[in-house]
Parts: structure tokens; C-alpha cells; sequence
């Protein structure tokens, strides 16, 4: 038997931010005033998960599953961040006193 689980698919640095359910796929996301502390947005994300019933799987989307049981943490791509570093500094370098050389 398949059970269903929570997988936390999106964070903010430690926080928990969205998770799906491995069953249905159904999205779940943490309010504004939860993220302010991870256990917080655990117990969020987790009473919505224990809350919510299983709908019959979409044929067009593929499922969320899991690998082993193991809860799977979404990382940054490492040039998502040297893009970010990249814009951050062409933006420094075209903010100026208003006064041209």
C-alpha cells in the first residue's frame, strides 16, 4: 500500500515554504505570518497536508513521488545565484549622483 506523504518542495533559507502531497500532487503553501518561524510554517504546511483528501490523479500531470521515503530539499542552482550577483552589480554600477563624467 501506498501512503501518502508531505514533501516540502520550496524553502526559504531554512523554512519550509510549499510542499505537495506524494498521492495527488496538490500544492500546499504557508501564510505570510507563518513564515516568520520554521516550526510555524511546519505546522502549516503539515495541518493543511492532514486536512486535505486525496482527489483522483490528473492523467495529463505527473505525480510527485518519492524515492525510498526520503524527503527531498529543493537547492538553489549555483548560476542562478552568479546571474543574481551579476544584476546586482550592473544596478549598483548604474545607480550615480546624477552627475556625468
Amino acid at each position: 500500500m501506498i501512503y501518502r506523504r508531505l514533501r516540502f518542495v520550496k524553502w526559504l533559507s531554512t523554512t519550509p515554504a510549499a510542499g505537495v502531497c506524494t498521492i495527488c500532487s496538490r500544492e500546499f503553501t504557508v501564510p505570510m505570518n507563518a513564515l516568520k518561524r520554521a516550526t510555524d510554517a511546519q505546522a502549516s504546511l503539515q495541518e493543511q497536508f492532514d486536512t486535505h483528501e486525496c482527489e483522483p490523479e490528473d492523467s495529463s500531470e505527473a505525480p510527485a513521488r518519492m524515492t525510498d521515503g526520503a524527503l527531498f530539499r529543493q537547492e538553489p542552482d549555483e548560476e542562478e545565484d552568479e546571474e543574481e550577483d551579476d544584476r546586482k552589480e550592473e544596478h549598483d554600477d548604474d545607480e550615480s549622483d546624477g552627475y556625468s563624467e
